[in-house]
């Protein structure tokens, strides 16, 4: 239990607590005007500085974190049993507590020894050390999430109207699987099936998310479909099969160029003979065209000729004539004699021709076959790295295709896991009848001594994992919300208590009962006052003294349980004994 509430502060007043009921009252002064009120006299920030002793984070604490705070020291006695152990942290070195060396000098943590009592450590090491001392059979396996004490202390310790709204919350925009597995720890239910549920779900959630991702690039054309995928596989294994043969069957061969050169040497001979003969032909076509255009000689055709133009002859020159004839004749006769000739010749030159093209294309084609079945090294290696990186690619093909089919697949055994885990949550429920019973009767029994009529703390198995409901059958009564706060929080510090197990202390600030109805109001204090006396736990209450129910409490007396009394009387009334100035708009 809390024991003491101190600082270093000179002008801070010092809280001093007791077992069971405890109330720190926000009083007024004798000569206190009307216009002054009980608000802001330090109630939540006494809280506030419990939560930071007991390892909260400074940077979201706004009172704390002040500039006028900076190197205030804050501390907690705290009765363990037989012992009272000491803790304090610095705003100004949030990070260092320092505590009573007989609190840790069994645990494996670094320290720093201060004196014969005290050591420092780590706030990490801290808030390790309160899980460990409080819960420890909230242990799991290294690496997995439990409840810790931060986790827990959020829902014993309330700050702030929000987590006076809902039994579930214990500060604003906590998410759903945290409150879900707190509260099956702090009802003592099957808490580690729960974790693995949610575990589950959370890793569902994040396949989602990426097939979600994947389909907008696969619609985009950025990414391709399984179906792409696996038909560009089958292409890959086909090209993949035929390199794998041309290298199987390839030969090496030495002269491998030297063979190359020849066959170079040969298309362009083949080259050369058939653009000579195709010259010739043309020739050949030539003079064959020529022979069938020239007549036979004909003697008397000069004669002819001269006579028919007229020409008088003499005796003496007809022999002449004979003899321009006989030349004309002979003339016909040698041009033939040459046509001939000379197609005969190119006919023996085109045939000479296509015998040696048809040597030279029988070697090109040896040649050929020969270069098909073999090849030089370098070209080997060449085949070689082809295949090897169509088999690369191939292999990152499969790869792919294996990470989506895995992904399909771990989707169906998330469902799987997560359908057979509810299975055996709602089978550990039934087991469990018996303590949650013990739950849902002291429930029953805070509301009824509240409001006249029994309420219901519902647990059942959603999709989720628990679910849980809150039930006071009390409809547009004022505060019903935080009623059922305050009757779940004391089910919760009863049901610990009488396990004797936890951090048996509970608070509450005084915007739990701020719109309750004064019946209630009063009602709820004789019920904590009752029950933390009765199952052994620490209760603290904050309460404004202009809002007590005291019409109410008929033969309850509050005065004696008043461990700290703050007033309105200007800043020594205070807790801190000042009043905090407000901060400037850019301060941290």
């Amino acid at each position: 239990m809390i024991r003491r509430v101190w600082s270093d502060l000179a002008t801070f007043k010092e809280a001093r607590f007791d077992a069971g009921f405890n109330v720190v009252l926000a009083d007024t002064a004798e000569d206190s005007k009307e216009t002054e009120s009980t608000n802001g006299l330090g109630k939540t920030t006494l809280i506030r500085i419990i939560h930071f002793c007991l390892g909260s984070d400074l940077a979201r604490d706004k009172a704390l974190n002040h500039p006028d705070l900076a190197g205030v020291t804050f501390g907690l006695d705290l009765q363990l049993g037989e012992a009272l152990v000491t803790v304090s942290r610095n705003t100004a070195t949030p990070k260092e507590i320092v505590v009573s060396k007989s609190l840790v000098e069994a645990l494996s943590i670094e320290r720093k020894a201060l004196d014969d009592e005290m050591v420092a450590i780590s706030l990490d090491d801290w808030k390790w050390v309160l899980s460990e001392r409080f819960f420890p059979f909230a242990r799991t396996q290294p690496g997995t999430y439990q409840p810790s004490f931060r986790d827990i202390a959020g829902y014993l310790m309330r700050v702030g109207k929000p987590a006076f709204t809902d039994p579930q919350l214990s500060f604003q925009g906590q998410p759903g699987a945290s409150k879900r597995l707190t509260l099956s720890f702090l009802l003592g239910l099957n808490w580690g099936l729960q974790r693995s549920i949610l575990d589950q779900i959370a890793n569902r959630g994040h396949l989602k998310d990426a097939s979600k991702l994947r389909r907008t690039a696969e619609s985009s054309g950025d990414q391709k479909s399984i179906g792409e995928l696996e038909a560009e596989r089958v292409t890959l294994e086909t090209l993949l099969r035929t390199k794998q043969k041309e290298v199987e069957a390839f030969n090496v061969r030495e002269d491998y160029r030297d063979l190359e050169a020849n066959l170079g040497a040969i298309d362009r001979q083949l080259h050369d003979t058939i653009n000579e003969n195709f010259a010739d032909t043309r020739l050949r076509d030539y003079y064959l065209q020529s022979t069938t255009e020239v007549p036979e000689a004909d003697r008397a055709r000069p004669l002819a000729i001269l006579q028919d133009a007229g020409a008088i002859f003499k005796e003496e020159a007809l022999r002449t004539l004979g003899e321009v004839a006989s030349f004309h004749e002979q003339v016909y006769r040698n041009r033939k004699e040459f046509l001939q000739g000379e197609i005969a010749r190119l006919s023996d030159a085109i045939n000479e021709r296509n015998e040696r093209t048809d040597q030279l294309s029988k070697e090109k084609q040896r040649l050929l076959g020969v270069l098909r079945t073999s090849g030089a090294i370098d070209t080997l290696i060449a085949l070689q790295r082809t295949h090897t990186d169509l088999n690369a690619r191939h292999q990152v093909l499969l790869s792919q295709i294996d990470e989506r089919k895995a992904v399909d697949r771990k989707s169906d055994e998330i469902a799987a896991g997560i359908a057979r885990d509810k299975t055996l949550l709602k089978s550990d429920l039934e087991d469990r009848r018996e303590a949650i019973d013990e739950v849902r009767a002291l429930f029953a029994e805070y509301t009824q001594v509240l409001y006249g009529r029994p309420g219901r703390l519902g647990v059942d198995v959603g999709p989720e994992g628990y679910s849980f409901s809150f039930t006071i059958d009390r409809e547009g009564s004022d505060g019903v919300d935080q009623m059922v706060v305050f009757c779940f929080d004391l089910t919760v510090a009863s049901v610990w208590a009488k396990r004797g197990q936890g951090f048996l202390a509970l608070i509450h600030d005084s915007s739990l009962f701020a719109d309750v109805d004064p019946r209630q109001y009063a009602a709820a204090l004789k019920l904590a006052a009752e029950n933390s006396e009765k199952y052994g736990f620490q209760y603290i209450c904050c309460l404004n003294v202009g809002s007590l129910p005291r019409d109410h409490f008929a033969d309850f007396d509050i005065e004696p349980f008043v461990r700290l009394r703050l007033t309105d009387k200007g800043p020594e009334g205070r807790l801190l004994g000042k009043q905090l100035p407000p901060r400037e708009k850019n301060a941290a």
